[in-house]
């Protein structure tokens, strides 16, 4: 996939969940985030591809009617006796309406919280393979195109989706890189970096050469 880590809007938009969820999660170890966790005011969360994995699978528990208190009973319970270090990532559950997480330990099947009715499947496999395809997509470098001194010129965004905002990529002007937060910011950022890049070359350019 070529991304290291996701920062917790990516999270959020790829999960579904909100802001909250994911700091009380984070607050109460049910999922923190394993690349770097927040440390004071401002600082910021950094998670995986797996922690994305288990925040889809709790997300799609919760919504399957299991309630908080349950899910948390079977991510311990998993954690304790499963031979995967992310049980959440690895194992596929079947979870009840209410208090039931079932899961198929060697040949035994267990429930993992409590008991429960109306089983519906989690196949954490599939969702693996679409929090990847959404990531990839994510991922992608889009383009955008500005004009300096009556030229067009063409800009690639590549989306930083671990700290946030575009890298910022002229490829008709070589080393012009620059950074923005947003895609508004980007053609202005964009057309700035290229203007001093122009700048400085018409000043290493002797004028002679300038004349013919």
């Amino acid at each position: 996939m070529g991304v290291t880590g996701f920062n917790a809007d990516v999270v959020r938009r790829v999960t579904g969940i909100t802001y909250r969820q994911l700091d009380y999660w984070d607050r109460t170890s049910l999922v923190r985030p394993s690349i770097r966790s927040a440390q004071g005011k401002g600082s910021r969360r950094v998670y995986s591809f797996q922690d994305l994995v288990q925040i889809s699978v709790v997300s799609k528990m919760l919504a399957s009617g299991v309630t908080l208190p349950a899910v948390r009973k079977a991510v311990r319970y998993l954690t304790q006796h499963s031979p995967h270090e992310r049980p959440l990532t690895q194992l596929t559950l079947v979870v009840g309406q209410g208090k039931s997480v079932l899961v198929r330990m060697q040949e035994h099947l267990v429930d993992a919280a409590a008991n429960g009715q109306v089983m519906i499947a989690v196949p954490v496999g599939a969702v693996a393979e679409e929090l990847k395809n959404t990531v990839v997509k994510m991922s992608e470098p889009s383009e955008i195109t500005f004009k300096l001194h009556g030229r067009e010129y063409r800009a690639v965004l590549t989306p930083d989706l671990e700290a946030g905002g575009f890298t910022i990529e002229v490829p008709e002007l070589p080393g012009v890189v620059t950074e923005a937060e947003t895609r508004t910011q980007a053609r202005q950022m964009a057309r700035d970096a290229a203007a001093a890049w122009l700048d400085a070359r018409a000043q290493r350019t002797p004028k002679s050469r300038v004349a013919r």
